[in-house]
């Protein structure tokens, strides 16, 4: 087989760089296993999660960042942990503080003083938002901590309660679950096959979604008669 010239060898060199550097990162974000998986496995493909924050993300990150300002060295804040999955994978989160040891999440929640569902006010509040909980007690596995901590803060005035979250494993394992539903997502995706078994979590989530319009063009295909 005839060889190469040097100026082709390294031609196919910045080639298989600029491929390589175009490999999704092997890794899935806590916050994106409580949405729609479909999502979770188009925006590890196509490498657009940074650009997904929504207004409601803003707010609570300027929120999240005003406390570490206030409470300085009170506690640990943006504590990065990860978590060893299949394949090269690794599940990864950003937990808001870590007090002494205690995982702590903070969410900002507006209240409507005349809503027909749900609590009108911290004080109507029994227990913490079901995707807080979710988040926290993947934390909690992912750090091995027997409990955490979820402030809910009222956007209106800033009074907050603190409700406590003890770990549950076999809660987790079921978030592990649907890790493996990405993962085969994402692979469904580099084999040129699209995910359209995975299915919504939650009946608005297409509404503000990003790909929502590949979604509606691929699906519309998929039920379209033959």
């Amino acid at each position: 087989m005839m060889e190469h010239p040097k100026e082709i060898i390294d031609f196919n060199r910045r080639i298989e760089n600029a491929i390589a550097g175009k490999t999704p990162e092997r890794k899935i974000w806590v916050t994106s296993l409580s949405f729609c998986l479909r999502k979770a496995a188009l925006s590890i493909y196509l490498g657009t999660f940074k650009y997904e924050r929504t207004g409601e993300m803003l707010v609570g990150t300027v929120l999240h960042k005003w406390l570490g300002e206030a409470l300085g060295e009170e506690a640990d804040f943006e504590v990065q942990v990860e978590y060893s999955l299949e394949d090269g994978w690794k599940l990864v989160g950003r937990v808001d503080a870590v007090k002494d040891g205690y995982p702590v999440e903070f969410k900002f929640r507006g209240f409507d003083a005349e809503g027909e569902s749900g609590p009108r006010s911290l004080d109507e509040m029994e227990e913490p938002p079901k995707l807080a909980r979710e988040q926290l007690n993947a934390y909690l596995n992912m750090m091995n901590r027997d409990i955490g901590y979820v402030y809910v803060f009222d956007r209106n005035g800033l009074q907050f309660k603190v409700f406590p979250v003890k770990k549950d494993e076999e809660a987790f394992e079921k978030f592990l679950g649907r890790a493996k539903v990405v993962i085969k997502g994402v692979k469904d995706l580099e084999n040129g096959k699209f995910p359209s078994w995975i299915t919504p979590r939650f009946n608005n989530e297409c509404v503000t979604c990003l790909f929502r319009p590949i979604c509606a063009s691929i699906d519309m295909k998929w039920l379209s008669p033959k």
